[in-house]
């Protein structure tokens, strides 16, 4: 399945909300994703599957396009040891 065509609703979902902040892209290349949902209406689901570039809420009927910027937190020492393994280097 190819991704959707480019619309307006693509130029709002892939924008950078982290812009000046430490942040992440997530390159979808057609692999399965595994990801919880949360609404606005309230509605929390989930949603597993190959190709998701956008999911429709059940409750309420909204579709969103999937945004892949991803926010990094910062772990202090203490809790980068903590997480118990070696973090992978970004090249």
């Amino acid at each position: 399945m190819p991704r959707p065509k480019q619309s307006a609703v693509w130029d709002r979902a892939l924008r950078n909300p982290y812009e000046g902040k430490p942040h992440g892209w997530v390159q979808w290349k057609g692999t399965d994703v595994c990801a919880d949902i949360y609404c606005v209406c309230g509605h929390h689901g989930h949603v597993d599957g190959d190709f998701v570039y956008s999911v429709r809420c059940p409750e309420c009927g909204r579709i969103y396009a999937l945004n892949g910027h991803i926010e990094l937190v910062e772990a202090t020492p203490e809790e980068a040891e903590e997480m118990g393994h070696e973090p992978h280097e970004a090249t």
